[in-house]
């Protein structure tokens, strides 16, 4: 709800803009709203591709490494 309120609120103020600088201009708010949902949406999705690579990383570090035992480890292993 609050994108939706922001959006036309920078229609409204790029058509008022637009508007003064001639009478076409109204269409000025256009290209700056798809702009903003671009904005909007690159953000979300670098967000996403941050978090997939903190999990695969997470992965990484969370596996099994082979550990080579010494003579003395491997008398005291049962």
């Amino acid at each position: 709800m609050q994108i939706a309120a922001v959006i036309l609120v920078i229609l409204v103020v790029g058509a008022i803009v637009g508007s003064t600088l001639n009478f076409a201009g109204l269409f000025l708010g256009i290209p700056i709203v798809f702009i903003f949902i671009g904005a909007i949406i690159g953000k979300e999705g670098f967000e996403r591709q941050r978090k997939v690579m903190q999990m695969k990383r997470f992965r990484d570090d969370a596996k099994a490494q082979k550990v080579q035992f010494s003579e003395a480890d491997k008398r005291t292993m049962v």
